[in-house]
Protein backbone atom coordinates (compact mmCIF):
# COMPACT_ATOMS: atom_id res chain seq x y z
CA UNK A 1 0.00 0.00 0.00
CA UNK A 2 1.65 3.43 -1.19
CA UNK A 3 2.60 5.95 1.59
CA UNK A 4 3.73 9.71 2.30
CA UNK A 5 5.04 11.31 5.13
CA UNK A 6 3.12 14.13 6.73
CA UNK A 7 3.53 16.82 9.06
CA UNK A 8 1.97 19.28 11.40
CA UNK A 9 4.06 22.06 12.33
CA UNK A 10 1.75 24.10 15.30
CA UNK A 11 2.42 27.21 17.46
CA UNK A 12 2.50 24.31 20.45
CA UNK A 13 3.68 21.16 19.12
CA UNK A 14 4.43 19.57 15.64
CA UNK A 15 3.42 16.17 14.75
CA UNK A 16 4.77 13.77 11.81
CA UNK A 17 2.77 10.59 10.93
CA UNK A 18 3.43 7.94 7.79
CA UNK A 19 -0.17 8.10 6.42
CA UNK A 20 -1.69 5.31 4.13
CA UNK A 21 -3.76 5.45 0.63
CA UNK A 22 -6.55 4.00 2.90
CA UNK A 23 -6.03 6.66 5.31
CA UNK A 24 -4.36 5.19 7.99
CA UNK A 25 -1.87 7.25 9.98
CA UNK A 26 1.01 5.07 11.37
CA UNK A 27 4.24 5.74 13.42
CA UNK A 28 2.85 9.25 14.88
CA UNK A 29 5.76 11.48 16.33
CA UNK A 30 5.00 14.19 18.54
CA UNK A 31 7.65 17.02 19.34
CA UNK A 32 6.76 20.35 21.50
CA UNK A 33 7.42 23.43 19.17
CA UNK A 34 10.53 25.25 19.48
CA UNK A 35 11.59 28.74 18.87
CA UNK A 36 15.19 28.20 17.99
CA UNK A 37 15.48 27.73 14.04
CA UNK A 38 18.34 25.79 13.99
CA UNK A 39 17.20 23.09 16.76
CA UNK A 40 13.48 23.25 15.14
CA UNK A 41 14.83 21.83 11.54
CA UNK A 42 16.87 19.48 13.35
CA UNK A 43 13.73 17.89 15.53
CA UNK A 44 11.66 17.74 11.99
CA UNK A 45 14.09 16.03 10.13
CA UNK A 46 15.05 13.67 13.17
CA UNK A 47 11.87 12.88 13.55
CA UNK A 48 10.85 11.84 9.55
CA UNK A 49 13.93 9.83 9.71
CA UNK A 50 12.53 7.78 12.64
CA UNK A 51 9.49 7.45 10.49
CA UNK A 52 11.06 6.37 7.35
CA UNK A 53 13.19 4.03 8.48
CA UNK A 54 10.17 1.77 9.96
CA UNK A 55 7.62 1.92 8.26
CA UNK A 56 5.34 -1.38 9.06
CA UNK A 57 5.29 -4.42 6.98
CA UNK A 58 2.31 -4.09 4.70
CA UNK A 59 2.86 -0.39 3.53
CA UNK A 60 5.52 0.98 0.90
CA UNK A 61 7.89 3.05 1.60
CA UNK A 62 6.93 7.29 1.19
CA UNK A 63 6.70 8.20 -1.96
CA UNK A 64 6.90 12.09 -1.12
CA UNK A 65 6.62 14.54 2.02
CA UNK A 66 3.46 17.02 2.61
CA UNK A 67 3.50 18.86 5.27
CA UNK A 68 1.05 21.59 6.78
CA UNK A 69 2.08 24.25 8.67
CA UNK A 70 0.92 27.49 10.03
CA UNK A 71 1.56 30.65 8.21
CA UNK A 72 1.41 32.00 4.76
CA UNK A 73 3.01 30.08 1.71
CA UNK A 74 4.16 31.60 -1.43
CA UNK A 75 2.78 30.30 -4.36
CA UNK A 76 4.22 26.54 -5.55
CA UNK A 77 4.20 25.14 -1.74
CA UNK A 78 7.74 25.59 -1.63
CA UNK A 79 8.31 29.25 0.99
CA UNK A 80 6.73 30.31 4.32
CA UNK A 81 6.53 33.60 3.58
CA UNK A 82 5.46 34.16 7.23
CA UNK A 83 4.57 31.63 10.41
CA UNK A 84 4.08 34.28 13.78
CA UNK A 85 4.20 31.46 15.77
CA UNK A 86 7.11 29.50 14.61
CA UNK A 87 10.78 30.12 13.50
CA UNK A 88 10.17 29.57 9.83
CA UNK A 89 9.78 32.93 8.22
CA UNK A 90 11.61 32.83 4.22
CA UNK A 91 12.48 29.10 4.93
CA UNK A 92 12.19 27.02 1.61
CA UNK A 93 11.16 24.76 3.15
CA UNK A 94 9.97 22.14 0.95
CA UNK A 95 13.24 22.37 -1.05
CA UNK A 96 15.21 21.70 1.93
CA UNK A 97 13.08 18.35 3.20
CA UNK A 98 13.16 17.47 -0.76
CA UNK A 99 17.42 18.05 -0.81
CA UNK A 100 17.62 15.90 3.06
CA UNK A 101 15.24 12.53 2.19
CA UNK A 102 15.27 12.96 -2.31
CA UNK A 103 11.26 12.84 -2.37
CA UNK A 104 9.23 15.38 -3.38
CA UNK A 105 7.94 17.82 -1.03
CA UNK A 106 5.39 20.22 -0.49
CA UNK A 107 3.92 22.90 2.11
CA UNK A 108 0.22 23.65 2.56
CA UNK A 109 -1.17 26.28 5.08
CA UNK A 110 -2.65 24.30 8.24
CA UNK A 111 -5.84 25.74 8.04
CA UNK A 112 -6.31 24.44 4.06
CA UNK A 113 -4.63 20.92 5.36
CA UNK A 114 -7.16 20.54 8.25
CA UNK A 115 -10.15 21.23 5.84
CA UNK A 116 -9.01 18.53 3.06
CA UNK A 117 -8.31 16.08 5.81
CA UNK A 118 -12.07 17.22 7.09
CA UNK A 119 -13.29 16.93 3.99
CA UNK A 120 -11.97 13.43 2.98
CA UNK A 121 -12.53 11.56 6.54
CA UNK A 122 -14.46 14.15 9.10
CA UNK A 123 -17.44 14.17 10.20
CA UNK A 124 -18.37 16.81 7.71
CA UNK A 125 -17.21 14.72 4.90
CA UNK A 126 -18.34 15.61 1.57
CA UNK A 127 -19.97 19.25 2.74
CA UNK A 128 -19.01 21.59 -0.20
CA UNK A 129 -18.58 24.65 0.92
CA UNK A 130 -16.72 23.22 4.31
CA UNK A 131 -15.47 25.60 6.72
CA UNK A 132 -12.98 24.79 9.57
CA UNK A 133 -12.04 26.80 12.39
CA UNK A 134 -9.34 25.91 14.86
CA UNK A 135 -8.49 27.78 17.66
CA UNK A 136 -5.33 26.37 18.89
CA UNK A 137 -2.08 28.52 19.61
CA UNK A 138 -3.18 31.01 16.68
CA UNK A 139 -6.18 30.69 15.11
CA UNK A 140 -6.59 28.55 11.57
CA UNK A 141 -9.02 28.59 9.01
CA UNK A 142 -9.82 26.28 5.84
CA UNK A 143 -11.98 26.86 3.23
CA UNK A 144 -13.24 23.38 0.85
CA UNK A 145 -14.83 25.02 -2.28
CA UNK A 146 -15.60 22.86 -5.11
CA UNK A 147 -13.65 19.84 -3.14
CA UNK A 148 -10.15 22.04 -3.05
CA UNK A 149 -9.51 24.45 -0.66
CA UNK A 150 -9.65 27.68 -1.73
CA UNK A 151 -5.83 29.79 -1.26
CA UNK A 152 -7.41 32.77 -2.77
CA UNK A 153 -5.48 35.11 -5.46
CA UNK A 154 -1.45 34.51 -3.61
CA UNK A 155 -2.10 31.55 -1.80
CA UNK A 156 -2.76 34.07 1.01
CA UNK A 157 -6.17 33.80 2.10
CA UNK A 158 -8.25 32.50 4.95
CA UNK A 159 -5.52 34.67 8.04
CA UNK A 160 -8.82 35.60 9.94
CA UNK A 161 -7.29 35.70 13.24
CA UNK A 162 -5.06 38.41 11.60
CA UNK A 163 -8.25 40.67 11.13
CA UNK A 164 -9.24 43.61 13.24
CA UNK A 165 -11.66 42.43 15.60
CA UNK A 166 -11.35 46.04 18.06
CA UNK A 167 -9.38 48.87 16.14
CA UNK A 168 -6.11 50.00 17.91
CA UNK A 169 -6.91 47.49 20.64
CA UNK A 170 -4.19 44.65 22.21
CA UNK A 171 -1.04 43.59 20.48
CA UNK A 172 -1.02 40.21 18.21
CA UNK A 173 1.76 38.12 18.22
CA UNK A 174 1.99 39.39 13.88
CA UNK A 175 2.49 43.27 15.60
CA UNK A 176 -0.71 43.93 14.14
CA UNK A 177 -3.22 45.66 16.66
CA UNK A 178 -6.69 44.47 17.49
CA UNK A 179 -6.94 41.11 15.74
CA UNK A 180 -9.20 38.38 16.28
CA UNK A 181 -6.24 36.20 17.37
CA UNK A 182 -5.31 38.49 19.95
CA UNK A 183 -8.31 38.03 22.01
CA UNK A 184 -9.16 34.15 21.16
CA UNK A 185 -6.23 32.76 19.99
CA UNK A 186 -4.47 30.23 23.13
CA UNK A 187 -1.88 32.30 23.20
CA UNK A 188 -3.44 35.26 23.87
CA UNK A 189 -5.41 33.93 26.31
CA UNK A 190 -2.34 32.24 28.52
CA UNK A 191 -0.30 35.57 27.96
CA UNK A 192 -2.87 37.83 29.59
CA UNK A 193 -3.61 35.29 32.02
CA UNK A 194 0.11 35.64 32.91
CA UNK A 195 0.15 39.39 32.95
CA UNK A 196 -3.20 39.72 34.59
CA UNK A 197 -3.99 36.89 36.83
CA UNK A 198 -0.39 36.19 38.15
CA UNK A 199 1.77 32.49 38.51
CA UNK A 200 0.09 29.08 37.22
CA UNK A 201 -1.26 27.14 39.23
CA UNK A 202 1.49 24.26 38.91
CA UNK A 203 5.09 25.15 37.82
CA UNK A 204 4.11 25.25 33.73
CA UNK A 205 2.78 27.97 31.89
CA UNK A 206 -1.10 28.86 32.01
CA UNK A 207 -3.11 26.39 30.12
CA UNK A 208 -6.54 27.59 28.55
CA UNK A 209 -8.11 25.02 30.70
CA UNK A 210 -6.61 26.24 33.91
CA UNK A 211 -7.61 30.36 33.07
CA UNK A 212 -11.28 28.28 32.58
CA UNK A 213 -11.27 26.60 35.97
CA UNK A 214 -9.74 29.54 37.77
CA UNK A 215 -12.87 31.57 38.46
CA UNK A 216 -11.58 34.46 39.40
CA UNK A 217 -12.43 38.47 37.65
CA UNK A 218 -9.90 38.71 35.88
CA UNK A 219 -9.82 35.25 34.44
CA UNK A 220 -13.48 35.70 33.53
CA UNK A 221 -12.96 38.77 31.99
CA UNK A 222 -10.59 37.34 29.97
CA UNK A 223 -12.55 34.90 28.21
CA UNK A 224 -15.77 37.43 28.24
CA UNK A 225 -13.47 39.31 25.52
CA UNK A 226 -12.22 36.22 24.14
CA UNK A 227 -15.78 34.63 23.96
CA UNK A 228 -17.05 37.80 21.83
CA UNK A 229 -14.53 37.92 19.27
CA UNK A 230 -14.84 34.11 18.69
CA UNK A 231 -18.61 34.29 18.19
CA UNK A 232 -18.19 37.40 16.60
CA UNK A 233 -15.34 35.84 14.17
CA UNK A 234 -17.66 32.96 13.29
CA UNK A 235 -20.95 34.77 12.34
CA UNK A 236 -19.67 36.94 10.19
CA UNK A 237 -17.35 33.78 8.39
CA UNK A 238 -20.89 32.32 8.08
CA UNK A 239 -22.55 35.19 6.83
CA UNK A 240 -19.98 35.90 4.22
CA UNK A 241 -19.29 32.65 3.19
CA UNK A 242 -22.54 30.23 3.43
CA UNK A 243 -20.83 26.96 4.89
CA UNK A 244 -23.20 23.71 4.40
CA UNK A 245 -21.43 22.63 7.62
CA UNK A 246 -18.72 24.24 10.10
CA UNK A 247 -15.88 21.84 11.33
CA UNK A 248 -14.57 23.36 14.93
CA UNK A 249 -11.52 22.10 16.33
CA UNK A 250 -8.14 22.94 18.51
CA UNK A 251 -6.64 23.11 22.09
CA UNK A 252 -8.91 25.80 23.01
CA UNK A 253 -11.55 23.80 22.66
CA UNK A 254 -9.84 21.15 24.16
CA UNK A 255 -9.38 23.40 27.19
CA UNK A 256 -12.45 25.20 26.94
CA UNK A 257 -15.49 22.89 25.57
CA UNK A 258 -18.50 24.92 26.58
CA UNK A 259 -17.45 27.38 23.42
CA UNK A 260 -18.09 25.44 20.90
CA UNK A 261 -21.62 24.95 21.72
CA UNK A 262 -21.79 29.20 22.26
CA UNK A 263 -20.21 29.13 18.91
CA UNK A 264 -23.32 27.76 17.21
CA UNK A 265 -25.91 29.22 19.15
CA UNK A 266 -24.45 32.71 18.65
CA UNK A 267 -23.90 32.25 14.83
CA UNK A 268 -27.66 31.24 14.76
CA UNK A 269 -29.37 33.71 16.29
CA UNK A 270 -27.12 36.65 14.45
CA UNK A 271 -27.11 34.93 10.61
CA UNK A 272 -30.01 35.16 8.59
CA UNK A 273 -32.12 31.78 7.96
CA UNK A 274 -31.10 31.26 4.70
CA UNK A 275 -27.18 30.96 6.52
CA UNK A 276 -28.36 28.97 8.94
CA UNK A 277 -31.20 26.86 7.90
CA UNK A 278 -29.07 23.80 6.44
CA UNK A 279 -25.87 24.88 8.21
CA UNK A 280 -24.62 22.08 10.62
CA UNK A 281 -21.97 22.58 13.29
CA UNK A 282 -19.44 19.26 13.96
CA UNK A 283 -16.06 18.66 15.98
CA UNK A 284 -12.73 18.29 13.92
CA UNK A 285 -11.18 14.75 13.76
CA UNK A 286 -9.63 13.86 17.03
CA UNK A 287 -5.85 14.05 17.61
CA UNK A 288 -5.11 16.87 14.93
CA UNK A 289 -5.24 14.13 12.26
CA UNK A 290 -7.31 15.83 9.75
CA UNK A 291 -3.73 17.99 9.48
CA UNK A 292 -2.12 15.07 8.27
CA UNK A 293 -4.13 13.55 5.72
CA UNK A 294 -5.04 17.44 4.08
CA UNK A 295 -1.03 17.38 3.67
CA UNK A 296 -0.39 13.49 2.82
CA UNK A 297 -3.53 14.81 -0.34
CA UNK A 298 -1.21 17.51 -1.26
CA UNK A 299 1.15 15.72 -2.48
CA UNK A 300 -0.68 14.27 -4.74
CA UNK A 301 0.41 10.49 -4.53
CA UNK A 302 -2.01 8.78 -2.47
CA UNK A 303 -5.57 10.23 -4.10
CA UNK A 304 -6.53 12.44 -7.33
CA UNK A 305 -6.19 16.26 -6.56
Amino acid sequence: MKTVLAGDLGGTKCRFALVAEDCSIHQVAQVATVRERATFLQQLQQSLAGIRAAVPAGLQPPLAIGVGTAGVILPGGRTIHSAPNLPLDGVALADLLQAEFQLPAVLLNDGRASAWGEFLRGRARGEDPLLCLFFGTGIGIGLMLGGKPYGGGNDAAGEIGHTIFAPGGRRCPCGGAGHFEAYCGGRAITERAAAEIGPPPDRGGWTVGQVVQNGGAAAARILQEAEAAATAMVANLCTLLNPRAVVLGGGVLLGWPALASRLEAATRAACSPPITDRLAFVPSLDGADAILLGAAAATGMLWQR
